[in-house]
């Protein structure tokens, strides 16, 4: 059994390396104000990570068994009045250096006085805005002023709890009405939320205003470090003589408008991709290459449901990026059976997105995976998959499939390379 103390004084040993880095680069402490950590370099990145992991479990532990437990309860109290927030556009309605009343706030948004105050101070127990207790005048914090100056923040704070969470709230819901083997998008929490049958990424393409918050919460949640491209390369030696050879080819399923190819053909030689999308994002895409890349990067219209189209040399791999993890089971089979058309003994899949621990993560930083789970569930019907998960699905599709590697980057990441090859 770890001593109080003994967390505390690892916790004060990290926050010193912490400060010191700050102070060495003319960085201002962490304060409710000011937010000085987002531009960290990886290293104080992965520190600040564990800072935060030893400090949220001293926590938990002063709180206790049972309010532990009611604090989870109890967490949609802090959720409903940053929707109400959102939705009334709150913070927008306080000058970003300055004040404002309740009246004023009120008058702005249309929300009634007493219900800006109710809501406002909800939320100023999560250092959500701030108020003058002399004057009861409101000010911003750090985090409510991100709500107006990055719009990509605000969107995502408006798809989870507009969008996700009431979906999520129907999951058991979703398993009654239609069976807990449920494989179809349109049989999913979502769908039974909105009372429609159209998949998601249909429903949005209808309404427009919802698909472009999709988008742009898509953006803020792909910009993270997790997400860095520098992983790619951490994790996989993408100029192994095998692989970067005159003449191989790299196929981009699913591949949108091409950022990862390109990424790639600039950390390699001679690999040349294709990448496959949909005929409307393809016919964008393809006339945004850049020049430098137009002899190695090209473009063509594909479902990665359909049967790939031999070619007289196989490409050395399939890659697929935060693909599988939208569709269930019954799909990624289809999905992975479709590609061996165009393969030959020693091609590989190379797929790329979170890979789940066989156990439990309790660190804050790590169990992203675990929630981004819970939302593929209640989206899509789909899933975040374990390393044996991976396996079972191979199996499934074709026993010629085999799992080599799952490569996971040094560093604060659940984002992995599984290395699949094909025996032929």
């Amino acid at each position: 059994m770890t001593s109080l103390t003994a967390r505390a004084e690892a916790i004060l040993t990290q926050a010193k390396k912490l400060d010191a880095f700050l102070e060495g680069h003319g960085l201002p402490y962490p304060s409710f104000d000011v937010d000085p950590l987002d531009g960290l370099p990886a290293e104080m990145q992965d520190l600040r990570s564990s800072l935060a992991n030893a400090s949220n479990d001293l926590r938990k532990l002063m709180r206790g068994a049972v309010m532990q437990t009611i604090d989870v309860a109890m967490s949609w109290t802090d959720a409903v009045p940053l929707q109400v927030i959102y939705h009334y556009k709150l913070a927008s309605a306080v000058p970003l250096e300055g004040d404002a009343s309740y009246d004023e706030i009120s008058k702005f948004s249309g929300l009634e006085p007493n219900l800006c105050r109710r809501f406002i101070r909800a939320s100023i127990g999560s250092n959500i805005f701030d108020e003058d207790v002399k004057t009861g005048r409101v000010f911003h914090t750090a985090s409510s002023r991100a709500l107006v100056t990055d719009k990509q923040l605000y969107d995502a704070v408006g798809f989870q709890l507009e969008e996700v969470a009431p979906a999520a709230l129907k999951i058991s819901k979703c398993w009654d009405t239609f069976g807990q083997d449920v494989a179809e998008q349109t049989k999913s929490a979502f769908s039974l939320e909105n009372s429609t049958d159209l998949a998601i990424y249909d429903l949005f393409a209808v309404e427009l205003e919802r698909g472009r918050r999709f988008g742009s919460a898509m953006g803020f949640y792909t910009r993270g470090d997790s997400w860095d491209m520098r992983h790619l390369t951490a994790a996989y030696d993408w100029k192994a003589s095998d692989f970067d050879y005159p003449g191989s080819l790299m196929v981009d399923v699913g591949g949108g408008h091409g950022q990862i190819s390109y990424f790639l053909a600039r950390e390699t030689k001679h690999l040349k991709f294709l990448v496959q999308d949909l005929p409307k994002v393809v016919e964008v895409a393809k006339n945004q290459v850049p020049e430098d890349l137009k002899d190695r990067v090209e473009f063509a219209a594909h479902s990665f449901f359909e049967r790939q189209p031999e070619r007289d040399r196989a490409p050395v791999a399939f890659f697929l990026r935060f693909i599988t993890h939208n569709w269930s089971d019954k799909y990624c089979i289809k999905i992975l059976q479709a590609l061996r058309s165009a393969m030959q003994p020693g091609s590989r899949i190379l797929i790329y997105e979170y890979i789940l621990e066989n156990g439990p993560v309790k660190d804050l930083s790590t169990r992203y995976g675990f929630q981004a789970d819970i939302i593929m569930c209640a989206l899509y019907n789909a899933l975040e998959r374990r390393r044996v998960d991976f396996e079972r699905l191979l199996e499934e599709a074709d026993s010629r499939f085999e799992l080599s590697a799952v490569r996971r980057p040094p560093g604060n990441t659940q984002i992995c390379i599984v290395e699949i090859k094909w025996r032929g």
